[in-house]
């Protein structure tokens, strides 16, 4: 809408780069570059751009709803990848715990791995 000052752009520059990772598109997307020129920054903290349905303020998110689902811009967002779970250990067996370890007994017997 206006021009920004350094403080204003970097505040919607980091505001649009969130909303767009969290929406799933592309950081060089322009969806970027569109959000980013219409932006408003209200008392330094809140980032909205107008509405393509009725011209009102709506937050980031709202607008990439929008964009979603217009012809124009749907094809900018990507599936989500599913979101990762860290891996767990693998399960151990049930009798595997029971099984004692013979692999050093030997070495154990001779003397040259002592056991602590």
């Amino acid at each position: 809408m206006s021009a920004h000052t350094v403080e204003e752009a970097t505040i919607v520059e980091a505001a649009v780069a969130k909303a767009l990772a969290d929406a799933g598109v592309a950081e060089d997307s322009p969806i970027g570059r569109r959000l980013i020129a219409d932006a408003e920054v209200y008392d330094l903290v809140e980032t909205c751009v107008p509405s393509a349905i009725d011209g009102r303020s709506v937050s980031l998110e709202q607008r990439l709803a929008e964009m979603k689902v217009d012809d124009r811009w749907k094809s900018e967002f990507k599936a989500k990848p599913a979101a990762s779970r860290p891996h767990a250990a693998a399960a151990t067996p049930a009798g595997a715990m029971l099984t004692p370890d013979r692999s050093h007994f030997e070495d154990i017997v001779s003397g040259k791995a002592v056991v602590r």
